[in-house]
């Protein structure tokens, strides 16, 4: 067992790296939200919007890929009251993780998180209560090390939080009462990847949405779409022919010295607008995209390297023309004209110099927000038309929870997190 226990702090590594999420088939439209607190509001823009007359295609209004918000029966409870206790995470990231609300404002998401805390403390007497700090995986040795029971979870940068996990200092989550990562509201796809031996010591949840915000995803200009007479991503989406070769064929299509200079640059116009870097790189969610893992779960519960080498080349082989293509693509992190700031967020994209940019979804929430042209957002490609799935890389440094191996009573913050996890994917 010691042995076992050795291996994985580096599989953890590599599996953040790993982590994807298949796109599910659409399940059975459920007409029970009723029974869901916080949906009403949801479902009356819902109706309201099918009322709307349509100027474009089905294909365009919504891709049959998009799966309706399933409905998941609310977790079973202990027997037992939480009145008056809280459960307090601590966290690097205060006021961005979603946990708690001062007040309602306006802003769909913080007036969520708010009226989901009503809920919480409604339905079980419980309070939501973060604590910030510098050091998160400091922290959370110096807790499990103290006996300090006052924290149920920490949460934070997984890749910062990961060598932690396995020094004793954080609990195996599978042990919690209540948790069943099989359950949709869990990232089950995700919780396979982040399996060792059957434990698990990190995990997302919808109590923050940085593992969803931190997810990428293909954006594309639906006018450079027009003026190119290319046909839509979702309507290639529907009839499974949203494949790596059509995407990269698309992206050698997109070329034009808008400005007649003669020279390529952030004033002209490309197929892509994209990032190199190793971790976050689009060639990476493009080798995820097509299905491949760094590692797979073994039988006896190991993990090994399972990279298919000859897929690998061939990915490489249809990417790395256009990718490295000047005219056709633009890295973001390589462009050497000192007058053009080197920002994360993908400006050539945003300000219509690119059909397409692979970007995290949380892109929407900011700078897309923005932006003049219409878009779109895709899944990644599939490799071929024979894959059965849509696959997606959760980010290295997306956020994810660990529980302080110390806690006093497990029973609690298993029954907590699973209710908040639940109650945060329902509204």
């Amino acid at each position: 067992m010691q042995n076992k226990r050795a291996l994985i702090p580096a599989c953890l590594l590599l599996l953040l790296l790993a982590a994807c999420g298949e796109t599910p088939a659409a399940p059975a439209q459920s007409n029970d939200t009723e029974s869901v607190p916080g949906t009403e509001q949801a479902t009356e823009a819902r109706s309201e919007e099918q009322t709307e007359p349509q100027s474009e295609p089905q294909s365009e209004q919504r891709p049959a890929f998009l799966a309706p918000i399933t409905v998941y029966p609310e977790p079973e409870l202990p027997d037992r009251s939480f009145e008056g206790q809280t459960f307090r995470i601590s966290t690097c990231w205060s006021g961005y993780a979603s946990f708690v609300s001062e007040g309602l404002n306006g802003e769909i998401i913080n007036d969520t998180v708010f009226n989901r805390n009503l809920l919480l403390q409604e339905r079980l007497g419980v309070t939501l209560e973060e604590v910030y700090t510098t050091d998160l995986a400091g922290d959370l040795a110096k807790i499990s090390a103290s006996g300090d029971s006052s924290f149920d979870a920490v949460f934070g940068v997984a890749a910062a939080v990961s060598p932690q996990t396995t020094t004793g200092s954080a609990l195996d989550l599978v042990a919690l009462p209540y948790v069943d990562f099989s359950q949709g509201y869990w990232y089950p796809s995700m919780m396979e990847t982040l399996s060792c031996y059957g434990r698990v010591f990190l995990c997302p949840s919808d109590l923050s949405m940085t593992a969803l915000g931190w997810t990428y995803v293909v954006f594309f200009n639906k006018r450079i779409l027009s003026d190119y007479d290319m046909e839509s991503p979702y309507r290639m989406v529907d009839e499974n022919r949203w494949t790596l070769e059509n995407y990269i064929s698309m992206i050698r299509q997109v070329s034009k010295d808008l400005n007649g200079d003669g020279v390529m640059d952030q004033n002209d116009l490309y197929g892509i607008s994209f990032f190199e870097a190793p971790t976050i790189g689009t060639f990476i969610h493009l080798l995820f995209g097509a299905g491949e893992q760094i590692t797979t779960l073994q039988e006896d519960g190991s993990r090994a390297f399972s990279l298919n080498g000859e897929k690998v080349q061939r990915i490489i082989d249809i990417a790395r023309d256009v990718l490295l293509d000047s005219n056709i693509a633009l890295d973001n992190n390589r462009y050497k004209d000192p007058s053009w700031p080197n920002q994360e967020d993908g400006p050539l994209f945003e300000e219509g110099h690119a059909l397409f940019e692979q970007y995290a979804i949380n892109f929407m929430q900011f700078s897309a927000r923005e932006m003049e042209d219409d878009f779109g957002v895709a899944p990644n490609p599939k490799y071929d038309e024979t894959q059965e799935g849509y696959y997606h890389r959760g980010w290295n440094l997306s956020g994810m929870f660990a529980v302080p191996s110390c806690i006093s009573d497990p029973e609690k913050t298993g029954a907590l997190f699973t209710y908040l996890t639940w109650l945060s994917n329902q509204t």
